[in-house]
């Protein structure tokens, strides 16, 4: 099982993309006509090959098939379906292709695993990352400090290397928590500095990194994960019941309304609630990638390449968002890469896993884990496109969102 989880946790990490990157840095250097692209999705696709043939062989057909499984399969197929039509259609089917086996991988991990290893697994992956890029910054290796001194680490771009950081963080208290009343008396207040390094290592590098986007997911977390455990305080299981289906709808509600407030209201937030030096360029994203999703509103762009595709770049306002390469948030994303019905499929996922959730008549800690994970890596697709492609959150997500090992294996 050890053997397992510590593969489980080198896909993982090959998945945070910045090891992959590095792996191949030097190469791309080198020898500037190596075809890179091909070489990073060939690595992805070697690292996940495992988890895909290990799922074939554990997974009911019935987890697959029924409820938000259903739908995610349906999402991955349509993603892979629109990119073969696309304009850049080998370029999209490769995008496409390292979605779907991030979802398998993150079904992988649920079927595979009890959410106490899940955890475990998730914190050696981003732990790793973590200490790779704290070693890289104090050794001053190249590209490891951002234009701005924020630190980028092994990741390049500091809004890659925090979510690692803040996951880590997360993962790892929730992977101690739960033992550490068995630890002996006299080595707990060691193991209790321990845990609060380690903790505020990974804090310290999220904040070095000023990735306002998980700073702001981490907080959510907090305020969820807050939240969860005082309703398993309460005393009345009816009442703790009752009060978990609160939650989730509130934050359900509270995520939409953010969406609705960020994307539509961009020009109030932008200046008033947040600063404008963090919105300014997500607004011009946001613009854009809604225009062009009105020009093709039924079957997008293809998985990944709108930005790269020179009639998108031509449309009105082009002008705009001439220095940017993505649309700042997974949502749009996904509407540029599917179109209408992947939006659709993506909101009924999401919706009928929540609401999987939300009816559990018998919410455990490690359910709040699972909320703490879900909004995190919404609240961060607000502002990223972290969700729907080749990165962590992505089976993340998923991993969260699906039954639990005993249930899925019924």
């Amino acid at each position: 099982m050890w053997l397992e989880i510590f593969y489980g946790a080198t896909a993982l990490l090959f998945l945070t993309v910045g090891p992959v990157y590095t792996l191949w840095r030097s190469a791309q250097l080198s020898n500037t006509s190596l075809p890179i692209e091909a070489a990073h999705l060939s690595t992805f696709v070697a690292v996940q090959l495992p988890a895909l043939c290990l799922l074939g062989r554990r997974a009911s057909p019935e987890l697959l098939w029924k409820s938000a499984e259903g739908l995610l399969a349906a999402l991955v197929m349509w993603l892979l379906a629109t990119s073969v039509m696309s304009d850049f259609g080998v370029y999209a089917v490769g995008n496409a292709v390292k979605v779907s086996l991030c979802a398998t991988t993150g079904l992988y991990l649920a079927t595979s695993f009890t959410r106490n290893q899940q955890m475990i697994t998730v914190a050696l992956a981003t732990q790793t990352g973590v200490l790779i890029s704290w070693f890289a910054i104090a050794r001053n290796w190249p590209e490891s400090i951002y234009e701005l001194r924020e630190w980028s680490g092994i990741y390049v771009n500091p809004n890659l290397l925090g979510p690692v950081a803040a996951v880590a963080c997360i993962s790892f208290l929730f992977a101690v928590i739960p033992h550490f009343g068995k630890i002996p008396r006299q080595w707990r207040l060691t193991s209790g500095i321990a845990v609060v390094t380690v903790a505020l290592l990974n804090l310290i590098v999220l904040f070095q990194t000023r990735a306002f986007t998980s700073i702001f997911s981490t907080i959510v977390v907090v305020i969820i994960g807050a939240s969860a455990i005082g309703i398993n305080k309460m005393k009345s299981r009816d009442t703790g019941i009752l009060w978990w289906k609160y939650l989730v709808v509130t934050l359900s509600a509270g995520l939409v309304a953010s969406m609705v407030v960020l994307y539509r209201f961009s020009s109030i937030v932008n200046g008033t609630l947040l600063p404008k030096s963090v919105l300014q360029e997500r607004v011009f994203a946001w613009d854009f990638s809604w225009t062009g999703f009105l020009e093709r509103p039924w079957f997008g762009w293809g998985q990944g390449v709108a930005w790269s595709n020179f009639l998108f770049r031509r449309l009105d306002l082009y002008w705009t968002v001439e220095n940017i390469g993505h649309s700042h948030s997974a949502y749009f994303d996904v509407l540029l890469s599917g179109g209408i019905l992947a939006g659709l499929l993506l909101c009924a996922y999401l919706v009928v896993g929540v609401h999987r959730i939300s009816s559990l008549d018998h919410p455990q800690p490690s359910d709040a884990l699972r909320l703490c994970f879900i909004f995190f890596c919404l609240s961060a697709a607000l502002f990223e496109p972290f969700i729907v492609t080749n990165y962590f959150l992505w089976p993340i997500l998923v991993m969260a969102l699906a039954r639990d090992k005993q249930v899925s294996q019924r």
